[in-house]
């Protein structure tokens, strides 16, 4: 079995034709009839009806169809990662943080010749934990609720993963200019009832579970850091999170209130596979976050 013929069998099945998939795959009718026959029989099944105006799928052929169009697509993501292996390349999975996107931004900006190949994502824990684990990422960042860690250890001793832990955060409430607590210093967790609020979508290491005995009014639930955004931006919503960068790259105008008692609660870090030594790319991209975290904290 080729590649040459999974491709011609779904083209042949979308087009419901094999005259119209010999135009798509610029070849003959007989041609394509030839290499669809070649599979059959290699297979030894029957995967198209023919008729007098197309061909459609049998049941055999309808029971393949997803398994090789998953195969061309591995076999497309295997040769992007080739072609990505030509130059540097760095990819990061990390909670939502504004932070880190302007970091890498600029890394990229300062990287010589800015021959990097740079992929990044944001999700929460478990996934950045299953990407990483998987080699599907070089590095993951997150953050992690104090009363979580002994569960995160048990998880990654699982997917044979190393925690590096790079700084302690406060539980803040971020608020704009549009909310009446904007400016404010810092807040009681018994002040936040009153409170609206747009969170992302449910984590299982979620910073504001600190506050697992509170039960704040979720108005707006999302995954979008550009909607959490926007929604602080323009209404009263508030949110609760943390950071690990005061001042360095901060892009928007936001109040960071410190929620009483939840001072260093938080751990901010990242996972790598234990098994497998830092590359070029992470050694470089470690070292410049954590220049950018000792400029932050003069």
């Amino acid at each position: 079995m080729t590649i040459n013929q999974l491709e011609y069998f779904l083209v042949c099945a979308r087009c419901g034709s094999v005259t119209k998939a010999a135009e798509e795959l610029y070849t003959t009718q007989p041609h394509v009839s030839m290499v669809i026959k070649s599979l059959e029989k290699e297979l030894g099944v029957t995967l198209f009806y023919r008729k007098a105006r197309g061909v459609e799928l049998t049941k055999e052929g309808r029971r393949i169809y997803p398994y090789a169009a998953n195969t061309l697509k591995n076999t497309a993501f295997i040769f992007s990662a080739c072609k990505e292996n030509a130059h540097a390349s760095l990819r990061i999975a990390a909670n939502s943080s504004s932070h880190m996107t302007a970091l890498l931004a600029d890394f990229y900006q300062r990287y010589p010749g800015r021959d990097l190949f740079l992929q990044y994502t944001e999700c929460k824990t478990e996934d950045i934990l299953t990407f990483v684990s998987e080699q599907e990422y070089d590095l993951g960042f997150l953050f992690v609720p104090e009363h979580k860690k002994p569960a995160l250890i048990q998880m990654l001793k699982h997917r044979r993963l190393e925690f590096a832990p790079l700084c302690t955060a406060d539980l803040v409430l971020y608020v704009g200019k549009e909310h009446p607590l904007y400016g404010a210093c810092a807040i009681t967790p018994e002040q936040l009832l009153g409170l609206r609020f747009i969170q992302l979508e449910d984590d299982f290491f979620a910073v504001e579970d600190l506050l697992y005995d509170v039960h704040f009014n979720q108005i707006v639930k999302t995954n979008s850091s550009h909607m959490m955004i926007s929604m602080l931006e323009h209404t009263d919503l508030c949110n609760l999170g943390s950071f690990w960068l005061k001042d360095l790259f901060r892009q928007y105008d936001f109040s960071r209130i410190t929620v009483n008692g939840f001072q260093d609660k938080v751990s901010f870090g990242y996972v790598r596979p234990g098994s497998r030594p830092l590359g070029a790319q992470e050694k470089s991209f470690l070292k410049f976050l954590r220049s950018a975290m000792r400029r932050d904290a003069l």
